[in-house]
């Protein structure tokens, strides 16, 4: 009964609506009835439609692989289905070509069965001209040329004779129509056939029909229009074997010299508009004795046995009405353009057969050409489609896959949008690993050794919540939680719930990460979220306040129930936390004892924390827990590097690690003090910087003070590289903007990048976090040199080039890339052979981390920009990849360029070392390929470029064998520990022994490699320190052609009976010492 009421229980109490929000703009809804409704509806509507849309773009923008996906989708469907229609479309234009081809050659058949049985009745009277002996005497009454030649006719086109008296005998007429008319009649040829003319001696002479002789019993109906045709005969007594008119002395050759049958046509010969002729020659029995052997003259070959030849006139025009050609083409609609390409022509005849009414407009393109050879000679049919033979359905199938593809990608995309959306509604719900295994039925239940819970509420909620209207509380409780949400992502830690005002976080769990390491994390966000409360105001310009609270300890987590399941924590420690948050006090942050030691334990940050003390109480009194000694954090920092080492730590350190002291004053290093004051204060990393840099470069790593000196402690090689670092990028930054300062932020991340590159790094003896460690201190000295020189430094390439020399060896196996190729290790399967193994995946790891989203900040100061990622993917894929110096191509290719970049001409672009890793050095800073459209003068080999590169390359090959070009102590170091790595690999079978050509190769490496790098590197120092290195490696090349023998076995017998390696290295260090010694007293 209350819920049918249209006010809800919020109405009576306030008065009014309870979920009106002041702020919602009600002008617009202001029609009264269903008018106002409805518009309000179209809005909503429209306002839903705008804001999904955008959230659906927005989301494939976030995750990339959907959008790949629908595209991949939209593509393949797209293929498929215009692959098939394409097919379809091309079998229709088969067929439609077959058709087209099959009608042309059944209608040239037709044609060339009907010239057979039209030129079938020539032969008839051929034989009976011949056996029936009524015409014998015509060519002896005729006779030869020039007899009966008409006066003026004979050097004519047309030469005429007179046969009056012979060829127009009435018996002889009757005679030759006896024969033609019932020859003519049993062929039945419906009137094709239009008359016949005989040729004695190739003189015309007799005609079948004759009109002037139609008294005669003639039928006219036998020769359909022949008495027109022949009635004006102006041919009577033409000598076609005499004349020099083209046709007749191409008809006579055809048939007396060639011996071929002769058709000629169609022509125009009034009153009939298209006749075809067929000529055909009659042959004197040259055998029988009652014919006068004799040879006829054609047109001066003399032709013995030729008698002259017969001849019979077609009507084309009739021949192509029955057969129904423009009918047939019609039919299919088609259109064609039937022409005679070879046969009986001399230009007089047409070489167009028929045509269609718009056989003009055939092309190539939507024509074929059909080729038939008959009686007539050779056909050519040009058939074809005005429209092509494309199908019409063709574009419209297309635009419709276009269309269903673009609807299925588009449902692909939107089904994987939503799944996306789910799954990370999931995820935010609970941890991922609960979510598998409730679909998979199993329990969710973990247990967590030691965790920190932060627990936090708003100071006075309760009051503030009964001036307040519901949805107003809502409104401001999530403007306040969304932001918290950001920090809980940011610092990776773990949000539990919301309860009302009360706001919970876990760190250490579900996923696990070392203790104090989780307290960091909360302990930094709870920093955060205090110090964006304190800027916080309600729409009403209030100011919210909030105490929080944090404990450790072991807890239990898991899923409890079916129905509505969330991740929860159960056990002391969330009761506890619950309890530091409740005895908290307003914008403070209270941490229990357990969590206060941790996070003087925490890896990259420092907290300033002090006791809680009330008057003269320590800590406070916790319910169920008793008296507590706590503590206050008030702020973090970076971590001071010295903060890892103290008296009570079993530091490992070699020789010449000195005693360190558990606390660092200035004055401890020897260095003046600014303030008395400040005597117990720890060293700057720009101290810790201008202390490295200021060694000298044949001594590094062995000045007397332990602020510099050699260590194998990864903590205080840590902190070093990051004052390196550190440095380098604040330079960078301040070269964007003067007045930039680097973020606590950006140092914390930092510290931890140095610190997780520092985990990749593996326990060989030789590429290890040590050596890496002396590398980017030699190119940090190698950098200040230059800069000493003069040469202003570009802050990006420097920062640059001190980063690849701290991660240029991580991930090393302690093997080389040839031992990696020869036992198939899975890192060789990764690369192409044209790759350097360890190198390229040294470059993968490093970006790898850099690009995680934890190191977002960090990212973002160093490569805020697309010529940024540019330069700086550009110095560490050049500086890393010419560190291969085990493949003597790689070598020789870097001396060519160097050679190149000293000569003033346009460098060969094939000397570029990037050119087969362009798309990994794009993927590795997340670019693509159009920056290459947009930036393309950062793609083209130049002779500037070519020498940035040279000088990267050189800068890093000298850092990162710096030892051998310093002093003996420092070469004969690195070398024993070289020495040892191989030692390894050769006790597991990998290569052979180095003892057996250990103090050859060292004498080859210094004579073919080291000094010629040295004299090389000279070009880019001062000649002072070029010099020196040169001087320096000479030297060391020196000492060991002399002691190389006795320091090898010193080496190995320390290896063989695994002595410490000071004590090795103690007598190494003499070797060379009492010589320089001995060397210095005389």
């Amino acid at each position: 009964k209350l819920m049918s009421h249209n006010e809800s229980l919020w109405d009576g109490v306030d008065g009014k609506g309870a979920f009106d929000d002041d702020d919602d703009d009600e002008s617009v809804f202001n029609d009264d009835g269903k008018n106002g409704d409805c518009r309000k509806s179209m809005k909503r509507c429209g306002l839903t439609w705008w804001w999904e849309t955008q959230h659906f773009f927005s989301t494939m923008m976030r995750y990339p692989h959907i959008l790949v996906i629908s595209l991949v989708t939209f593509g393949v469907l797209c293929g498929v289905g215009i692959a098939a229609i394409t097919a379809e479309k091309e079998n229709y234009i088969a067929k439609q070509k077959s058709t087209a081809q099959f009608v042309a050659r059944e209608t040239a058949n037709w044609f060339s069965d009907e010239f057979r049985r039209a030129m079938l009745p020539l032969y008839s009277v051929q034989q009976g001209v011949l056996h029936s002996g009524y015409f014998d005497s015509l060519p002896e009454k005729i006779g030869r040329f020039p007899n009966l030649v008409i006066p003026g006719t004979e050097e004519t086109d047309f030469t005429v004779r007179n046969v009056t008296g012979i060829c127009d005998d009435r018996d002889m007429i009757n005679k030759f129509r006896s024969i033609v008319r019932p020859i003519n009649q049993d062929n039945d040829l419906d009137g094709i056939v239009v008359g016949y003319r005989l040729f004695p001696n190739n003189v015309a002479c007799l005609t079948e029909p004759h009109a002037q002789e139609s008294s005669d019993g003639f039928n006219a109906d036998d020769f359909p229009q022949g008495e027109a045709l022949l009635s004006s005969d102006n041919a009577f007594g033409l000598d076609t074997g005499s004349s020099a008119f083209p046709l007749w002395k191409m008809i006579t050759t055809d048939l007396f010299i060639n011996r071929q049958f002769n058709i000629f046509g169609p022509f125009n010969m009034p009153p009939m508009s298209e006749l075809i002729c067929g000529h055909l020659a009659i042959w004197k029995d040259v055998d029988s004795t009652d014919v006068v052997q004799d040879t006829l003259n054609v047109h001066g070959t003399e032709v013995a046995g030729a008698w002259g030849f017969i001849v019979n006139f077609l009507d084309w025009t009739k021949m192509k009405d029955k057969s129904d050609i423009y009918k047939r083409f019609a039919d299919c609609h088609l259109e064609f353009d039937l022409t005679r390409v070879s046969g009986s022509t001399v230009g007089l005849d047409s070489a167009t057969l028929a045509k269609s009414e718009n056989a003009d407009m055939l092309t190539d393109e939507n024509s074929i050409v059909v080729t038939t050879t008959s009686l007539h000679g050779e056909w050519q049919n040009k058939v074809g489609s005005l429209n092509g033979w494309e199908p019409a359905w063709f574009p419209g199938a297309v635009a419709g896959i276009v269309l269903a593809s673009f609807v299925l990608a588009f449902l692909t995309a939107s089904t994987l949008v939503e799944r996306q959306l789910h799954r990370n509604l999931l995820y935010k719900v609970m941890p991922r690993r609960a979510i598998m295994k409730l679909q998979r039925g199993q329990t969710v239940l973990e247990k967590f050794n030691l965790v920190t819970i932060f627990f936090s509420d708003i100071v006075g909620f309760t009051n503030m919540a009964g001036n307040m209207r519901p949805i107003q509380v809502m409104k401001m409780l999530n403007e306040l939680y969304t932001e918290l949400d950001k920090l809980v992502e940011k610092h990776n830690v773990y949000k539990v719930e919301t309860i009302g005002d009360a706001y919970m976080v876990v760190g250490g769990a579900p996923s696990r990460v070392p203790a104090p390491l989780a307290a960091e994390r909360v302990a930094l966000f709870a920093l955060e979220a205090v110090n964006f409360v304190r800027k916080f105001r309600t729409k009403d310009g209030n100011q919210i306040f909030i105490r929080a609270g944090l404990a450790s300890g072991p807890t239990v987590g898991g899923v409890v129930g079916c129905s509505m399941p969330r991740y929860c924590f159960f056990g002391d420690t969330v009761n506890f936390a619950s309890r530091m948050e409740s005895t908290s006090k307003k914008m403070k942050i209270q941490v229990a004892d357990i969590t206060y030691r941790l996070l003087q334990d925490a890896p990259t940050a420092s907290f300033v924390m002090t006791k809680r003390v009330e008057g003269d109480i320590v800590g406070v009194q916790v319910k169920g827990k008793g008296h507590q000694v706590t503590h206050w954090i008030e702020r973090a920092g970076p971590r001071a590097w010295d903060s890892f080492v103290n008296d009570e730590e079993d530091v490992k350190r070699d020789v010449e690690t000195p005693t360190i002291s558990s606390k660092y004053s200035k004055e401890n290093y020897g260095i003046k003090q600014a303030d008395s004051a400040a005597e117990e204060r720890n060293y700057t990393s720009e101290e810790i910087y201008d202390a490295m840099t200021s060694q000298d470069w044949e001594s590094l790593g062995h000045a007397s003070s332990s602020l510099v000196a050699a260590t194998d402690d990864g903590y205080s090689l840590g902190f070093r590289a990051c004052a390196l670092l550190e440095n380098h990028l604040l330079r960078v930054l301040q070269e964007r903007d003067p007045s930039a300062e680097m973020s606590l932020s950006v140092k914390i991340q930092l510290n931890q990048f140095v610190q997780e590159v520092s985990e990749t790094y593996g326990t060989a003896k030789f590429h290890n976090w040590s050596h890496a460690n002396h590398v980017t201190t030699s190119m940090n000295k190698l950098l200040a040199i230059i800069q000493e020189g003069g040469e202003e430094p570009i802050p990006l390439n420097s920062f640059s080039l001190v980063f690849a020399a701290l991660v240029h060896d991580a991930g090393h196996t302690g093997m080389s890339n040839k031992i990696l190729k020869d036992i198939d290790h899975p890192l060789s399967k990764k690369f192409d052979d044209s790759i350097p193994i360890a190198e390229k995946n040294s470059i993968d790891i490093a970006l790898d981390i850099l690009f995680r989203e934890i190191f977002s900040s960090l990212r973002n100061a160093i490569l805020p920009g697309e010529m940024d990622k540019i330069e700086f993917a550009r110095t560490l894929f050049q500086s890393i990849l010419i560190t291969d110096i085990a493949t003597p191509d790689r070598v020789k290719l870097g001396i060519e360029r160097f050679k190149a970049s000293q000569d003033s001409q346009d460098p060969d672009v094939g000397l570029c070392p990037l050119a087969s890793h362009i798309s990994d050095l794009f993927d590795g800073v997340g670019l693509d390929e159009s920056v290459k459209d947009e930036h393309p003068d950062e793609f083209v080999v130049t002779s500037s470029g070519l020498k940035r590169c040279v000088r990267n390359e050189h800068l890093m090959l000298l850092s990162d064998v710096g030892h051998l070009c310093q002093s003996w102590e420092n070469f004969i170091k690195w070398n024993f520990r070289l020495f040892k790595e191989l030692m390894d690999c050769h006790r597991k079978k990998l290569c052979d022994n180095p003892r057996e050509t250990w103090v050859q190769g060292q004498i080859a490496f210094f004579d073919k490699y080291i000094i010629p790098l040295a004299e090389r590197c000279h070009t880019f120092f001062p000649d002072e320190f070029g010099d020196a290195i040169i001087t320096n490696a000479m030297n060391n090349l020196k000492l060991w052609t002399m002691f190389g023998i006795q320091a090898t076995n010193i080496m190995a017998l320390g290896v063989r009976n695994d002595e410490r390696e000071d004590a090795v290295l103690m007598e190494l260090y003499g070797l060379g010492s009492d010589y320089l010694a001995r060397k210095g007293g005389k």
